[in-house]
């Protein structure tokens, strides 16, 4: 972790701590080194840094491309891992630069819904995310945000944020998907469907028919060796 990038994981620590805390279940299932990318459902401008109080290092993340542009601004979002990117196109620009940060050992936090939910539904995924996995040839963790729309409708009550996070998908599974439109949204349906299978164990939400993951892929996995982290650290 880089100066600025421990200063903002201490300032929002310190932030969250006020309003309840983050914390992070199912820290069994992250590898403590090493790249992957974090596949989450996106309700909340908060989800990046809750995401990030719950690792014990640094992890990359997305922010929109104008945010870049002025030098200053540049210089601080690069320091702390953020990856500039066109909420209209996921381009090549964008691709580079998330691999870049895997290929550094740097796991990297996706919403493969690319945009916030209003209503709390897990939208379907783009083939998109699962042409980004195969082509970065590492695991994926998938985890179900909680509570981070309730700020700050919350104030005062002391809601905790929760992070959960679900069974490793392997590299190896993700590899073995055809490339192709059709391999990529077979990787991209089974991303999302471990994220609604963690929103149905935590919330109880009903999921639509065929849209829970298929466990196929958990046969290329294996238990992962982590140790877990005190203070809700990964």
């Amino acid at each position: 972790m880089g100066f600025l990038y421990r200063l903002g994981w201490l300032t929002y620590r310190v932030f969250y701590g006020v309003f309840g805390g983050v914390r992070a279940s199912g820290r069994e299932h992250v590898p403590p080194e090493g790249s992957f990318l974090i596949c989450a459902n996106h309700r909340s401008l908060l989800d990046p840094p809750a995401v990030g109080c719950t690792f014990g290092r640094g992890i990359g993340y997305m922010a929109k491309k104008e945010l870049f542009k002025k030098a200053l601004f540049r210089w601080i979002l690069l320091r702390v891992n953020a990856i500039p990117v066109d909420r209209e196109r996921f381009g090549r620009d964008t691709m580079r630069a998330i691999l870049k940060l895997v290929q550094r050992g740097i796991p990297v936090l996706i919403f493969p819904e690319g945009t916030r939910s209003k209503t709390g539904v897990i939208a379907d995924a783009k083939p998109g995310i699962g042409f980004l996995a195969r082509n970065a040839g590492v695991s994926v963790l998938p985890a179900f945000i909680e509570n981070t729309d309730r700020w700050p409708k919350t104030f005062g009550r002391r809601r905790r944020m929760t992070i959960h996070y679900g069974e490793l998908l392997p590299a190896e599974w993700i590899a073995s998907a055809p490339a192709g439109r059709e391999g990529y949204q077979k990787i991209a349906d089974e991303i999302v469907g471990r994220i609604r299978t963690l929103q149905q164990r935590v919330v109880g939400a009903e999921l639509p028919a065929g849209t829970a993951h298929s466990g196929m892929a958990d046969e290329f996995g294996g238990k992962i060796n982590s140790t877990i982290c005190p203070h809700g650290q990964i």
